[in-house]
């Protein structure tokens, strides 16, 4: 049945961060997040990826929550930042992604990418596939390395206090609220 976010939470207190991890979970399919959009509404896919955003932020941060260990929001990322009102924080997720070498898949959490994190990272010792690296002089790697970790520790800088437990409009979770209010009669998924 396609409802409305506001059928759906009938029974929800919609000012909580239970009412979207409700539209979260209901979003979540064990699908490719490139199927969820496929279906899901774009209000709900919107709520959907700044959950999970945030959600893994305030687990492991940027470097490892969000790059590391769930890339296949990241092509989604700042679009739904910027469709929710976090426009700088959409700008700066942009920033991290020209950091990773050009035709980087985000959309699997394979070996391929794993070695793409490990050469950001510097963790040499742990790229299964080093030729593709070697295209890189010592000093565009030192570069982009250092772009890299400094688009991070922007990020880490910009959400820290948005974010972060104990901080104001409900940890974080209050913007993506608003958003959904405003579209609480919009449904999840596209008919």
């Amino acid at each position: 049945m396609n409802t409305t976010f506001k059928e759906l939470l009938s029974d929800t207190n919609i000012d909580s961060e239970d009412a979207l991890l409700e539209v979260s979970d209901r979003i979540f399919i064990d699908k490719p997040i490139s199927q969820i959009k496929e279906k899901a509404t774009k209000e709900a896919f919107n709520i959907f990826i700044c959950v999970q955003i945030i959600g893994c932020w305030k687990s492991d941060g940027w470097n490892i929550g969000i790059f590391g260990n769930f890339p296949e929001i990241v092509p989604y990322a700042s679009i739904a930042l910027k469709n929710i009102g976090l426009n700088q924080i959409s700008d700066i997720v942009l920033e991290i992604i020209e950091t990773f070498p050009e035709g980087t898949d985000f959309s699997q959490n394979n070996q391929d990418y794993c070695d793409v994190i490990n050469f950001l990272g510097g963790h040499n010792r742990f790229i299964k596939d080093k030729e593709k690296f070697e295209k890189y002089s010592e000093k565009e790697i030192v570069d982009i390395k250092e772009k890299h970790f400094n688009s991070l520790e922007k990020a880490e800088k910009l959400v820290g206090n948005l974010w972060s437990y104990n901080s104001p409009n409900i940890e974080g979770w209050g913007i993506v609220i608003d958003y959904l209010k405003k579209n609480i009669n919009s449904k999840l998924w596209k008919e």
